[in-house]
């Protein structure tokens, strides 16, 4: 009798432990989608901005040449995952350098970073302008300064105020490089 109770046991013992680690591998596989080696213009490091992404199980890039004319001030390259938001780096050409959006940004408590001109960093996201003049050699585009931003969308309440510097520095090396920036 003592025997069936213990086989009884054991075996209860052992089918909740097969469950229980059953549901931690589950729970271990489950990560944002691999990204591509190409995705929003070549302009960011895979292996930066992949631990950054939500968890899911697609990913849809949809994004804009990154060139500018008179009828083209903007360009945005947004990775969706499973139909949401999950990153979203923008660039677009101004005038001058009024970014007179900074009271939109105020809300989150940025802190100024070293890069640019008024860049700043929040939890979630980073912006900053840089003088933008092309040279003879490239297209002509609108504008004397181009504002860039990188954003984070669907990490609710992760902070990545030290990550997103290095994003934005990747970015903004990218712009000047692609626009040749005088």
């Amino acid at each position: 009798m003592h025997s069936i109770s213990r086989v009884a046991t054991a075996v209860a013992l052992s089918a909740a432990l097969t469950v229980t680690a059953t549901g931690c591998s589950q729970e271990e596989k489950k990560a944002a989608p691999k990204l591509p080696a190409d995705f929003c213009w070549n302009a960011f490091s895979a292996e930066d901005v992949q631990p950054l992404l939500p968890v899911g199980d697609n990913l849809r890039e949809d994004s804009d040449p990154f060139r500018f004319s008179e009828g083209k001030w903007f360009a945005s390259c947004l990775l969706y995952i499973d139909g949401n938001d999950g990153f979203h780096a923008w660039a677009k050409m101004e005038d001058d350098e009024t970014f007179a959006e900074r009271e939109l940004y105020e809300t989150a408590d940025p802190d100024p970073i070293p890069l640019g001109r008024k860049g700043l960093v929040w939890n979630t996201g980073a912006t900053t302008h840089i003088a933008c003049r092309p040279t003879e050699s490239a297209d002509l585009f609108p504008g004397k300064y181009l504002r860039l931003s990188v954003e984070l969308r669907g990490t609710k309440g992760q902070n990545e105020r030290k990550t997103l510097p290095g994003l934005l520095k990747q970015f903004t090396a990218f712009a000047e490089k692609h626009l040749t920036c005088a």
